[in-house]
């Protein structure tokens, strides 16, 4: 018995000075104290800053490798629009104003989102013959700076209406009233109006 403890204890000798011997790696506090400029500091300064790496690695961790992240752009293919104008004739000047209804369906299998800079969900704009904007929705709307996101799901439909003047149009010519989505170009519609006298 007495020379089973004599080996243990001189075991535990060699291992402490083993242990002396060895180069010296950095325990979890002596790694805080050298990751600070004056060299004093606690864990916490170690640690702090520990996930930013992890984070600018993994941007979506249900998004596939390769895959396109579906965050980027809309899936303008699986949207469908259409427009609808009431009343739908112009009659001037008895028509101050035409009701712009927007309906966008989503014919795909997956759920779209759509990212708004602005509180604003749709534009509207008139153009002449020419081309040239005669009138544009926003101008009178008040417009808040709140990011958004909306969700479209697969078969669901979204309505946005609003409402133009036509203190721009002329009788007898040909107008161009143009929807679209800001941040979102390719989802546009539009419908040709020609103002009866």
């Amino acid at each position: 018995m007495k020379i089973l403890c004599l080996v243990l204890c001189a075991a535990g000798v060699a291992s402490l000075h083993a242990d002396d011997d060895a180069p010296a790696k950095p325990g979890f506090w002596k790694r805080a104290l050298q990751k600070t400029k004056d060299g004093v500091g606690t864990a916490w300064d170690a640690t702090k800053g520990a996930g930013k790496k992890t984070a600018e690695v993994v941007a979506s961790p249900f998004v596939k490798k390769g895959a396109k992240d579906p965050r980027d752009t809309a899936d303008a293919r699986s949207l469908a629009m259409s427009m609808k104008l009431d009343p739908p004739k112009v009659k001037l000047p008895d028509t101050h104003a035409v009701e712009v209804t927007v309906t966008v369906v989503n014919n795909g299998k997956t759920p779209v989102h759509l990212e708004f800079p602005t509180s604003m969900r749709m534009e509207v704009i008139v153009k002449n013959a020419g081309g040239k904007i005669v009138s544009r929705w926003s101008d009178d709307q008040p417009i808040e700076k709140e990011p958004s996101v909306v969700f479209i799901n697969p078969r669901e439909r979204l309505e946005y209406s609003a409402k133009i003047s036509t203190r721009e149009m002329a009788g007898g010519g040909t107008f161009e009233i143009e929807a679209y989505f800001p941040g979102h170009e390719q989802l546009r519609v539009s419908r040709t109006v020609v103002p009866e006298r």
